[in-house]
């Protein structure tokens, strides 16, 4: 992916999600892309991609030791919604991607994960799951 502004496509996000998702922010994500990519280089042509809310992070403590030990520290990163409100962006690479979305996401409320493919100056986001209430807190 370049740091060119690109489109972008959400794919199979439920309305109920759109309504409070960052993905749906007019280029949110193209710019925390870009962001990355200046400070750490070409960003692989496919990924999965979770973002979360900053402060639901620093209400529960902090980012939760599993999710820093199923996650690369050059590949979280915040990035600020218009509103300067704080979003914690997770990108996961490598055959088992997948699976650590699964886990990192379920210990992050309000958080939305993706399936992202860069092709032909598209961003593609397939959306994977959104999560409310952190399973741990719901009940």
């Amino acid at each position: 992916m370049e740091s060119n502004p690109m489109q972008l496509e959400i794919l199979g996000q439920p309305t109920y999600v759109a309504s409070w998702s960052v993905a749906g922010i007019p280029g949110f994500m193209q710019t925390a892309l870009a962001g990355w990519q200046r400070n750490h280089g070409r960003l692989p042509d496919r990924f999965v991609l979770v973002a979360c809310p900053q402060v639901e992070i620093s209400a529960r403590g902090g980012l939760p030791v599993r999710v820093r030990e199923l996650t690369n520290p050059r590949l979280r990163f915040q990035h600020f919604t218009g509103c300067h409100k704080p979003y914690l962006v997770i990108l996961l690479v490598g055959e088992d991607a997948g699976a650590r979305r699964e886990v990192v996401q379920k210990m992050l409320s309000w958080s939305e994960g993706y399936q992202v493919e860069c092709v032909d100056r598209t961003m593609r986001l397939r959306f994977i799951e959104a999560i409310e209430e952190r399973e741990d807190l719901a009940g």
